[in-house]
């Protein structure tokens, strides 16, 4: 069954390639615990209703060229999803807000899943659509001239935005294919003559959990995002190995290729593991050149107990107490 899976996303990322020729999205360390971002086919996969923030700082200190931010990049997240098992689906809802330098992306996606039992696992179909903003704040270029032509003040542009994917999952492994950007909305920011699309990205996410002991798991995992603007050459992708214990702390390392190494730790806390919270640094080893040395990402979720049929709520009233 793996194999067939394997086979099939490589195919479909061979389509894409031949379909399209994206922007630089958002890129997360922590990939493995937000798969709904990635895929609208993961909704609900995990079980619980969980909701999760992830603030990234891509480059810190990077001075971009004309421009008074220091960061070059600044990526929030926050995301919540939940089963919903009476009707074999998964709904989901993330936002997003990412900058660099003077321009800025902004995204509101919801998705839903249908997900059916196939041999020893959960195979999920997912759609997902929302509005996807563009905009360029000009207010932070400072030229050593004015110069008349270049507008003042931000401009932005909100346009509908729609992907698909599929989503395959086990107790000891997933793999999950999706694009986004399908209807590839087309933005005209400052000038009619001058369009910016909005080009479809392609996601291969899979991984493994494999126990080695009888408190520790080990988790290697591969992010392949496929920029069909640029093809390869914008591509990019990530591997990860994470090693947890007694389900509570986890640590690990990865490797983006071309790019960074990343160190990856964790815990989870309260009851039922409710609450995670993750810490990645990324090292970067490559075009070191044209990029500050560090980024930096920060997570925080909750997982929501799951309702009680069997208990009743508790009704009080001014004549009865219990």
């Amino acid at each position: 069954m793996i194999r067939t899976v394997y086979g099939f996303a490589f195919l479909v990322l061979l389509v894409a390639a031949r379909s399209a020729s994206a922007q630089q999205e958002p890129q997360f360390s922590m990939y493995m615990y937000n798969p709904l971002y990635y895929n609208p086919a993961a909704a609900g996969s995990e079980g619980v209703s969980r909701l999760q923030l992830t603030q990234r700082t891509q480059y810190l200190g990077y001075q971009a060229i004309g421009s008074s931010d220091e960061a070059v990049q600044n990526s929030q997240l926050v995301s919540f999803n939940m089963p919903l098992a009476r009707i074999k689906s998964g709904i989901g809802i993330y936002a997003f807000n990412d900058k660099i330098a003077a321009s800025y992306n902004q995204s509101v996606q919801v998705s839903y899943a249908y997900r059916l039992a196939l041999k020893s696992g959960t195979l999920a179909l997912g759609v997902q659509a929302g509005l996807f903003n563009k905009g360029i704040d000009y207010g932070q270029f400072r030229p050593n001239e004015p110069d008349p032509l270049v507008p003042t003040g931000r401009i932005s542009q909100a346009k509908p935005d729609v992907g698909v994917g599929a989503y395959y999952n086990t107790v000891d492994y997933w793999v999950g294919l999706s694009v986004n950007h399908l209807n590839r909305a087309s933005y005209t920011l400052g000038t009619d003559r001058s369009t910016s699309p909005l080009y479809p990205n392609a996601y291969l996410t899979a991984g493994y959990r494999l126990g080695v002991g009888y408190d520790i798991e080990v988790q290697p995992s591969i992010l392949v995002q496929y920029s069909t603007f640029g093809g390869i050459r914008n591509s990019s992708a990530t591997l990860n190995l994470i090693g947890t214990y007694d389900n509570r702390i986890w640590a690990g390392l990865g490797y983006r290729l071309q790019d960074a190494l990343m160190a990856t730790a964790g815990i989870n806390l309260m009851r039922n593991n409710a609450l995670r919270v993750g810490y990645s640094l990324d090292l970067v080893v490559g075009g070191t050149r044209a990029k500050s040395l560090t980024s930096h990402e920060l997570m925080v979720a909750y997982a929501f107990p799951a309702p009680d049929p069997r208990r009743k709520p508790i009704v009080r009233t001014p004549r009865f107490r219990y």
